[in-house]
């Protein structure tokens, strides 16, 4: 044997033993992205029952006075939802959200965001969609698979609730038709009438457009024209303001997660409305906490893991890479054994 043979070897050995190396690091990082990526979406996209609403029933027909809480603008913010829920959980008949619950809108968010809704949601929840809740092509979709109807009426006690969708910035012809519809044929049932929607007819701030274009708000004025609306409650604007729009009480909810644009209040809170046995609606901003959060961890795992089907496919990909080194592996150490009983037979000598 020449007395670079050994050096070949010892370098070819170090050569596929770094290649064994690297094939096991890669198959076992392309299982863990593939669990994981599984994991999530199995976790976030379980079944759970929706928060279907009421649409069309009677809820209570005798009652006159009762409570509601209105609340909305987490965007995925669940700690800050939390402490909200739980201040008004056990003192509401229900409660409304008028939207935007997601940040990204994505189907395992709102499998998340459903999953905590539950863990914390003690009394009758019904929403309507703001428009981080339907960002994605498909969002509506989900919206119907977790929340049911993206807009709907029903009553309780002697008030008539309408909900309508407006996240996409318009009052949609389809709406219009149904609130015509709506207010003719049930709101003489009723002694009053409230409407939640989530993008507002009008911003009550000075100088602030966060709203309908004026074309869609003006229609919004003219279905609701002639028809005795007590209230209507909004959200988007996440500053908490009373006032009016077509002679009707408007309020902007606060926000519950999301940027606060209240210069003098830095809280997170909702809106209690108290329906009076003597027919008035007394609407009280609550605050609640200055603290947000997200559960980053299961916040990533449902935004990114359980939705992004690409890195399943590259922990497959890793998988494979990481099996074709490890075969290459046991090839050339197969053909390195051969190589060096070859080599050792050459030497023997020969009777």
């Amino acid at each position: 044997m020449r007395k670079s043979e050994p050096r070949m070897e010892e370098y070819v050995t170090r050569r596929w033993s770094m290649l064994r190396i690297a094939g096991v690091v890669l198959l076992l990082t392309g299982i863990g992205m593939c669990l994981a990526t599984y994991t999530a979406r199995m976790v976030f996209l379980s079944n759970l029952p929706p928060f279907l609403p009421p649409a069309g029933r009677e809820l209570q027909p005798m009652a006159t006075s009762f409570r509601v809480a209105a609340f909305g603008d987490f965007g995925a913010g669940v700690d800050s939802m939390k402490a909200v829920v739980q201040d008004f959980s056990d003192k509401v008949d229900f409660a409304i959200c008028t939207g935007d619950m997601m940040k990204f809108a994505v189907e395992s968010e709102y499998g998340h965001v459903v999953t905590e809704l539950h863990e914390i949601m003690t009394c009758p929840f019904w929403a309507i969609p703001g428009n981080h809740d339907l960002k994605q092509f498909n969002s509506l979709a989900s919206w119907h698979r977790f929340f049911g109807q993206d807009f709907y009426f029903w009553s309780y006690g002697d008030t008539l609730f309408i909900a309508l969708n407006t996240a996409t910035e318009k009052l949609p012809e389809e709406q219009r038709i149904f609130l015509k519809h709506t207010l003719a044929n049930q709101r003489e049932r009723y002694r009053r009438c409230v409407i939640f929607c989530h993008i507002p007819p009008v911003d009550l701030r000075q100088d602030a457009s966060h709203c309908l274009p004026a074309k869609e708000a003006e229609a919004f004025r003219e279905i609701i024209a002639g028809h005795k609306i007590d209230l209507i409650v909004s959200g988007h604007i996440h500053q908490y303001m009373d006032d009016s729009f077509a002679g009707v009480r408007l309020v902007h909810l606060p926000s519950s997660g999301q940027v606060i644009r209240d210069p003098d209040n830095r809280m997170f809170g909702y809106a209690m409305l108290d329906f009076k046995a003597d027919g008035t609606i007394q609407v009280k901003q609550i605050d609640v906490t200055a603290e947000t959060g997200r559960e980053r961890l299961e916040f990533f795992a449902s935004t990114v893991l359980g939705n992004k089907s690409f890195i399943f496919f590259f922990g497959l990909t890793l998988i494979v890479i990481g099996s074709i080194l490890l075969s290459w592996h046991k090839c050339a150490a197969d053909r390195l054994a051969h190589a060096s009983a070859a080599s050792v037979d050459s030497l023997q000598p020969d009777h």
